[in-house]
């Protein structure tokens, strides 16, 4: 592999678009807001997918792939993809021979088990009780003798308490006073009244602050200590338990429903057969060794019966690679740019989200990139992979099989 983890150690030499902007004006590619916003001016391709593999961002990079690179050598990319997880579900059906009922099964009988294990919840409800249990004693504590040591956590909180019980008889004290005052005789109230008013004008003036309303603020501060944090780690964590098993549920539910029990509907594409996936498969070889338009019509026919799979889709992208679209007429007529970049990407992505195997989506997306870097830097080539190999298809077609123009020939 030409990818040594920070760099390309061979040049992308099969780029049919040197760069980005040339990729975007004659190719059709419309970049992502997150692809878009490291595109700078002048930039070149492999600048770009050098800065999208260094990000993780695999799937932009592939998707960019695909408008960039050479024609012929994208559909051998793609088939080379195709054919990677093809082996990839074969080679775990050997392990694990089972059918897709059956898998399903198994997955859910597993899936059904480990929601049904309470440990988890159980050792946070465990928790919460002695949490509740300690709270009670706390209360009980708090309600009882003065706690006379200071360094006991609720020595603080029982003597807030009990200032705040204090704050109240001196509410009453004040009322019974208030009471008092007011059965006194007008006049001689009335002359007590100016007098302390005279008292407060003169120490407001020398202090800046009503004498009251400083003493207000001593009384609050001594007696209204800082409200106590509620602690609700528990509890939010014995919830967010609950709510992640549902969503597991949802998850698992979403999952396997559709693709293991899909929807019976007349008009819907039949399951392919396995000679159709072989026949485009063997499309797209004739063409990609011979890219004739005869090639190319004949991999087209093949695959738009089963354009919904990888196989089929990645033949009729042959057809669009170069194919002229309308024999009858003298000028030629080829495919509109992007349809190919788009015809490919799609292939990629069939095959990262294929099912079976055991390979995730992330995985498959890395290994068809590092494929991609092969085939762009000359390292993979049809000649190399189809050399030695033993013809799966036997009989007159084979001849046709050669090469006239291969690639990576010496």
């Amino acid at each position: 592999m030409s990818w040594n983890g920070k760099n390309f150690n061979r040049p992308l030499i099969m780029l049919d678009y040197a760069f980005v902007q040339d990729v975007i004006e004659k190719n059709a590619y419309e970049p992502d807001e997150d692809v878009e916003s490291l595109i700078y001016e002048h930039m070149t391709s492999e600048k770009l997918i050098l800065l999208l593999r260094s990000k993780g961002m695999l799937k932009e990079a592939c998707d960019f792939m695909s408008y960039c690179i050479n024609r012929r050598v994208g559909v051998w990319w793609a088939y080379s993809c195709v054919e990677a997880v093809n082996l990839e579900i074969e080679e775990q059906k050997k392990i694990c021979p089972l059918s897709e009922q059956e898998q399903f099964k198994k997955e859910a009988k597993e899936k059904i088990a480990d929601l049904a294990d309470k440990s988890e919840i159980n050792e946070i409800l465990a928790k919460l009780k002695i949490s509740r249990e300690k709270f009670i004693s706390d209360m009980e504590t708090l309600a009882g003798p003065k706690i006379t040591d200071s360094k006991n956590p609720l020595f603080q909180v029982q003597e807030a308490i009990r200032e705040k019980q204090e704050q109240q008889n001196i509410k009453s004290t004040i009322e019974e006073m208030e009471n008092a005052l007011n059965n006194a005789p007008p006049e001689k109230l009335s002359k007590a009244k100016r007098i302390i008013e005279k008292a407060f004008l003169t120490y407001e003036q020398k202090n800046g602050i009503h004498p009251l309303e400083q003493l207000k603020n001593e009384i609050k501060k001594s007696i209204c200590p800082e409200p106590l944090p509620e602690n609700t780690e528990l509890r939010d964590k014995y919830v967010n338990a609950i709510k992640g098993r549902c969503q597991e549920v949802k998850d698992f539910i979403k999952k396997t429903v559709n693709e293991t029990f899909p929807l019976k509907i007349s008009g819907m594409p039949k399951k392919m057969s396995p000679k159709r996936a072989q026949d485009a498969m063997f499309a797209i070889k004739r063409w990609v060794l011979t890219p004739t338009d005869e090639n190319g019509r004949t991999a087209f026919l093949l695959g738009k019966k089963i354009c919904n799979t990888p196989e089929g889709l990645c033949a009729v992208s042959s057809f669009w690679a170069g194919t002229d679209l309308v024999p009858e007429q003298k000028e030629k007529v080829f495919a509109p740019p992007g349809l190919l970049a788009n015809g490919l990407r799609n292939v990629i992505f069939m095959c990262a989200k294929k099912r079976g195997g055991s390979k995730s989506y992330d995985e498959r997306y890395e290994e068809y990139f590092n494929i991609g870097i092969d085939c762009l830097t000359g390292v993979r080539t049809w000649d190399k992979e189809w050399k030695k190999k033993t013809p799966t298809v036997k009989g007159k077609l084979n001849d046709e099989l050669d090469s006239k123009s291969g690639f990576g020939r010496h």
